[in-house]
């Protein structure tokens, strides 16, 4: 059974309507066949995205609660330790990453053996040289992941 660890920006385009709604409603339909795992904070960095939607005027909060439920309702596995903390710790070092939630990610899917898909364009650039579990959603290896 493949494993993925999917970004929360590959989330919200699945949630949400955006030009790569369809990438990532695919590739979120490939994962519900495997196992998905995530960081234990992952619904919650999810929901912030919501809640700034909300105030920046492009979801209701009838909305934005109906995609947060949606999220709640899908088969993830929550992943955290203290191996975890020390890996992300180090791979953000290694990356030069100011903040730890990108190294979270990382982190979980090496442990968990699982491929990393993210849209973030601007971390990716920082993962140099990048490891072979990261694709990017849309990109030219979306098939092989």
């Amino acid at each position: 059974m493949s494993s993925y660890c999917i970004d929360t920006s590959v989330f919200i385009k699945y949630l949400c309507p955006d030009e790569q709604e369809g990438a990532a409603t695919e590739l979120v339909g490939r994962a519900l066949s495997g196992r998905i795992v995530l960081p234990c904070f992952a619904w919650a960095e999810i929901a912030s995205v919501l809640r700034k939607k909300i105030r920046s005027g492009l979801l209701t909060e009838g909305e934005a609660g109906q995609l947060y439920s949606a999220f709640g309702e899908l088969p993830i596995d929550y992943v955290d330790g203290e191996d975890i903390r020390e890996r992300a710790w180090e791979m953000a070092r290694m990356y030069g990453l100011l903040t730890l939630y990108d190294a979270v990610f990382l982190a979980v899917a090496e442990r968990e053996r699982a491929n990393y898909w993210t849209a973030d364009t601007v971390f990716l650039k920082a993962l140099v040289p990048k490891p072979s579990y990261v694709f990017v959603l849309g990109g030219e290896n979306e098939r092989d992941g």
